[in-house]
């Protein structure tokens, strides 16, 4: 997990103290949900208000923030962090929920897919890339740097998707008619 923390301080100096605090305190999360890539932490202090800014950055590309603030940057970083952790308890059970329910189909159903039939498309993105072969498609993978890339196959013309296995190794997935 990486750990980034950036201090927006008015008059204060910068504390290596608070910094090694701030980063026990986020591996400690690791515990509560082990899917986490990344958490970006912001500190900033104005007079007598002291912020604590975290998002944490789950494997399913899912952001969890908290943000808290008090008279003590130590105080606001334990409570920012608490409720950071609740966050992760309670999403990691939902995640087990689905999982639970996925295997067996029961009665009480029907409003849970009623539920997720009403779901929405949020966001839409639309690339036009040129033809490419997959070795140049993995070149482009490592330049966007998310976990895979949909693109047109210059040898077939269809649409393929090349992404990142876990192995360190690349995937790709062609379409067969």
């Amino acid at each position: 997990m990486k750990i980034k923390i950036a201090e927006r301080h008015s008059h204060a100096e910068s504390s290596g103290a608070l910094r090694a605090y701030v980063i026990e305190k986020t591996e400690a999360l690791e515990r509560f949900f082990d899917r986490i890539i990344s958490v970006d932490v912001v500190l900033s202090a104005e007079k007598e208000r002291q912020t604590a800014d975290f998002h944490a950055h789950l494997t399913n590309k899912k952001v969890i923030t908290a943000r808290e603030e008090s008279t003590d940057m130590y105080a606001s970083v334990d409570k920012a962090v608490d409720r950071l952790r609740r966050q992760l308890v309670k999403f990691k059970d939902q995640l087990a929920d689905v999982k639970v329910r996925g295997g067996g189909a029961d009665d009480e159903g029907g409003e849970d897919a009623e539920r997720k039939a009403d779901k929405q498309i949020i966001r839409t993105e639309t690339h036009f890339f040129k033809p490419m072969t997959s070795e140049e498609a993995a070149l482009q993978l490592e330049a966007i740097e998310k976990g895979f890339l949909v693109f047109v196959d210059a040898e077939t013309d269809e649409v393929a998707i090349i992404y990142h296995r876990r192995d360190g190794n690349y995937g790709l997935i062609e379409p067969r008619r």
